[in-house]
Order: C-alpha cells, then structure tokens, then sequence
C-alpha cells in the first residue's frame, strides 16, 4: 500500500510540475511568438501583435473573453471560412505540441 500510495503521490507532483509548459502559448516578445507571427504573416493574416496573442489563445485553449470575431473582421478576416483557417495556422504555429 506504501508503494501505491508513493507511486501516485509522484505522479501528481509531476502532473502539477509539467501543467504549465504543457498549455503554454508563446508571450509577446519571445523568439516563439515571432516564428507564430511570421507563420501569420506567411498565410495572408496581418494582425497587431495583441490581436494575435488572443487569437493563439483562442485556438489552443478555448474561450477569451470580449469580441475576437469584431476584433478580425476590423483587422480585415472577412469572408467564408476566414476565421476557421485563421485557427488552423493559430493551432499549426502557436499551440505547444500535444
């Protein structure tokens, strides 16, 4: 019973450590969040460096609040289909892998 109850103890420390890097969108400013801007870049997405912070968070982790689908139309993602492809560089550039 001693090793089961060691063998879970270290498995929930280890969850707890590793939680964090394993949901981590890339933070303005970082080599990271360049590559991810210039994935964007690269696919016909010009979006401020914010916009693009909470679209990555959006596609990799789900809800943000306020009006992200006002925020891309003004920035110009407009048209049939333009928000899920814009998810879809989102995951491929700035979701940590899985």
């Amino acid at each position: 019973m001693k090793r089961v109850m060691t063998a879970l103890v270290g498995a929930l420390i280890a969850a707890v450590a590793f939680a964090g890097a394993a949901n981590a969108i890339p933070d303005q400013g970082t080599p990271e969040f360049d590559n991810y801007m210039q994935g964007l870049e690269r696919n016909g997405f010009h979006l401020s460096p914010d916009t693009a912070w909470r679209v990555a968070h959006q596609a990799c982790e789900g809800g943000v609040p306020g009006f992200i689908g006002w925020e891309l139309a003004a920035q110009g993602v407009i048209g049939p289909g333009a928000d899920q492809r814009l998810m879809d560089v989102a995951r491929q550039y700035a979701c940590p892998v899985q």
